[in-house]
């Protein structure tokens, strides 16, 4: 069985030096933020849990990995979100990406199959958690931070919401972007659009 410290301390030695180079603090070496001036960005490494471990075989303590940006602009559409030290969650962050597998030769079993691209397979004496942890870094470093810098230009990400599938979670964000960039007439335009969903579930 492998021991979640065992993980815990190869992230710490081999990611988070690099992720101090770009403004990362953590609130633990599973969550990670940096501060910008209109967002926050998130790294979040999670295992896959107990259902899955039991489906494949592999540990319980399997790795996923999630960028995510948070717009505080936006205000949450809760009011009961609680926060260490402004910290949010990565599934509150209006735009995500999960980071995928860099090496496919460590990843044989799993490479023809897009699903589970994104999911750092252990194996089960443990014996490549610092193969997996440095895989881990680099696609930060290939693909995470790439695209955080990418949607931290607001219009960019402006536009790749508007791009999304219509919903209320995307006219929410819409219309608040359209504000912060004084597009009013995009603002007009969401706002109206976010009433009518809302009036679906009875708001």
């Amino acid at each position: 069985m492998i021991v979640r410290k065992k993980i815990d301390k190869k992230i710490k030695r081999i990611l988070s030096p690099v992720l101090k180079e770009f403004g990362f603090s953590s609130i633990n070496s599973r969550n990670y933020y940096a501060l910008h001036n209109d967002c926050i960005w998130v790294l979040n490494i999670h295992h896959v849990g107990k259902y899955t471990s039991e489906l494949s075989g592999w540990p319980a303590q399997s790795l996923n990995a999630t960028v995510g940006i948070y717009y505080d602009f936006i205000p949450p559409l809760s009011d009961d979100i609680e926060r260490i030290e402004n910290f949010p969650k990565y599934y509150e962050c209006q735009l995500q990406m999960e980071l995928c597998c860099q090496n496919n030769e460590i990843y044989d079993q799993i490479k023809d199959n897009k699903k589970l691209e994104s999911i750092w397979w252990f194996h089960p004496n443990g014996s490549n958690i610092e193969d997996v942890v440095y895989d881990i870094r680099n696609a930060f470093v290939n693909t995470g931070l790439p695209w955080l810098k990418k949607y931290s230009n607001l219009e960019r990400a402006f536009e790749k919401i508007e791009g999304e599938l219509n919903s209320y979670h995307k006219f929410y964000k819409a219309k608040f972007f359209a504000k912060y960039l004084n597009q009013w007439d995009k603002y007009e335009k969401y706002n109206q659009l976010f009433k009518v969903e809302a009036t679906k579930f009875g708001e």
